[in-house]
């Protein structure tokens, strides 16, 4: 009779090294960074918007908690502001050719029941633009800038409280 094995190199080595990788494997997980964000983001309510970029934020807070929440756990109040500063002078007349524009969020999360702070803070975010020459071209790069920099503020309060609900 034939045998292919070589001495000693039977099944029972082969079958214990799959278990014991098995196992390991078993202890392996792959989970959000903040815990669990559907339970507890899903029931904020985000007060309402008194500008333009201020609405951006909101926009995004609302769709990144899973949609408008009338009566929720938790209250999100914004206050948002806007800034563009000029860089870069130059030219005959010294002007500005390129921009930031800065979007800044203070935000306070309250538990509705209790009238209790969760936490609050403070996120901004820059965003570069060109200012070209004409008026009409140098309002849509404002505000193209805008909305990049208050998705970016979105962002980063949505992290603040997620993670402030996850202790």
């Amino acid at each position: 009779m034939l045998s292919f094995e070589a001495p000693g190199s039977g099944w029972k080595p082969r079958a214990l090294a799959v278990i014991l990788g098995l196992g390991l494997l078993a202890g392996c997980q792959a989970q959000p960074l903040y815990g669990s964000m559907g339970t507890n983001t899903q029931s904020v309510a985000v007060s309402e918007a008194d500008s333009r970029v201020e609405q951006v934020v909101r926009n995004q807070l609302v769709l990144g908690f899973g949609g408008e929440q009338q009566n929720g756990a938790y209250q999100l109040e914004l206050d948002v502001t806007s800034s563009v500063t000029g860089l870069l002078p130059g030219g005959v007349d010294n002007e500005f050719s390129a921009a930031r524009t800065t979007v800044t969020a203070n935000y306070v999360l309250k538990s509705e029941s209790t009238g209790e702070t969760v936490t609050s803070g403070s996120r901004f975010a820059d965003a570069q633009l060109d200012l070209p020459s004409q008026n009409f071209a140098q309002e849509r790069a404002r505000l193209e800038a805008e909305n990049r920099a208050a998705r970016q503020v979105a962002a980063l309060v949505r992290a603040d409280v997620a993670a402030a609900l996850a202790r």
